[in-house]
């Protein structure tokens, strides 16, 4: 089931774990070459500006192919008895070769997170979204829970093989957007259960993510399983924040708010949406995880805004100055403080090898290089203008 070699990967981290030690002298030159050669991995990686441009690359090769490919069959395209069949079979045929083509690069080239996988996965997807939507709005117009429910099993397939976070990411919606669909046709009774339904998956959906992580047979998919608990813990928090809350309630469920009034329960998400972004940042804090820490800093400038817009004290000008006052005050504070690390939480900056300008040091100093101009010995080529020698203003002599 898996696209790429497991242990590879794993090795792949391994050695930038390594280089990330060795670069903070946790281990010494001897242990970081005897990592590097034990651990060999094969996967072609390439670097960020790389990346960006294969994925342009292969994205344009697909839409220019998909324009020939149009020119060539625009009459059957364009007649209104066989133009929803041909564009499924388009976009099966597109999906098809996409995931064909894919399969070929990374069990020949060796492949991982080029750009080039990326792209071909995601078009790949993309048609394969459009040729469902064309037959599920075939069998019901207005049915989106019947199009999600049918792409769900396919976008699993695709994270579970390529173990990619943007595909899960989208996964991730895809579940919340079923569940959301799913509560909505219980009719009144959704207006009650809706926040605190999502809010439960969402936590029973971080809690089980927090048990995957530490397993190690699961390593392969380390990265969605951090996109699945950084989704759960923002959507834990949208789903009781009160301007959230108020809007929805009126966007979907058709509640009269006028204004002055307030939603059913108010007072509890007025209380969730300050202590939850709080909880985030305490237990991010006290566990050092970065996911609960930036995420809990995040909601909480959100919770700012969301009392701001309705607790307005008619100076914006002195609400934002003196927000801005507190946050400097509350910066210059911290930095001073965790200069030395305290409680295992420090300021300082974690040195890294896997950096992309220390990593091409050496290629950008050529590239420096290059660009000086070098002086040029005009008399090399026997030409010295102004002195009258061959080719100034003298043919034969001093000017």
């Amino acid at each position: 089931m898996k696209a790429y070699s497991a242990d590879t990967i794993k090795n792949s981290f391994l050695k930038k774990k390594a280089a990330f030690w060795h670069a903070n002298k946790l281990i010494s030159d001897e242990q970081y070459a005897s990592i590097l050669q034990k651990y060999s991995a094969t996967l072609q990686t390439p670097n960020v500006f790389v990346k960006i441009g294969l994925f342009i690359f292969i994205l344009f090769i697909v839409l220019a192919s998909l324009g020939i490919y149009s020119l060539f069959f625009s009459s059957i395209m364009y007649n209104s008895n066989n133009g929803i069949g041909f564009g499924i079979f388009t976009c099966l045929l597109y999906t098809a070769a996409c995931f064909f083509v894919l399969e070929w690069f990374i069990k020949n080239k060796k492949i991982h997170n080029t750009g080039t996988d990326e792209a071909l996965l995601y078009i790949g997807l993309t048609f394969l979204a459009v040729g469902i939507f064309l037959v599920t709005d075939e069998i019901s117009s207005d049915s989106p829970l019947l199009f999600l429910i049918t792409a769900l099993p396919f976008i699993t397939f695709a994270v579970i093989r390529y173990a990619d976070r943007i595909t899960t990411l989208v996964l991730s919606f895809c579940v919340y957007a079923i569940l959301f669909l799913v509560i909505m046709k219980l009719g009144d009774i959704a207006k009650l259960i809706m926040p605190f339904a999502l809010m439960l998956f969402s936590a029973f959906l971080y809690f089980q993510t927090k048990k995957f992580t530490s397993k190690a047979d699961l390593f392969y998919w380390r990265s969605c399983i951090k996109v699945i608990e950084f989704v759960a813990l923002i959507v834990l928090y949208v789903a009781c924040n009160y301007y959230v809350i108020r809007e929805s309630s009126v966007e979907f469920f058709n509640m009269d708010l006028q204004p002055g009034q307030d939603v059913p329960l108010a007072f509890i998400f007025y209380i969730l949406t300050v202590i939850v972004p709080l909880t985030y940042i305490y237990f991010g804090l006290k566990k050092k995880d970065k996911t609960l820490l930036w995420s809990g800093l995040i909601l909480l400038a959100a919770s700012a805004l969301t009392f701001k817009y309705y607790f307005s004290l008619g100076h914006p000008e002195i609400a934002l100055t003196s927000a801005g006052i507190i946050l400097i005050l509350t910066a210059y504070f911290s930095i001073n403080y965790l200069k030395k690390p305290q409680h295992g939480i420090t300021y300082e900056e974690e040195v890294s090898e896997d950096s992309f300008f220390k990593s091409n040091a050496e290629a950008l100093f050529i590239v420096e290089g290059m660009t000086q101009q070098t002086p040029v010995n005009q008399a090399q080529n026997g030409v010295n203008f102004g002195g009258g020698e061959s080719g100034g203003a003298g043919s034969g002599g001093a000017y």
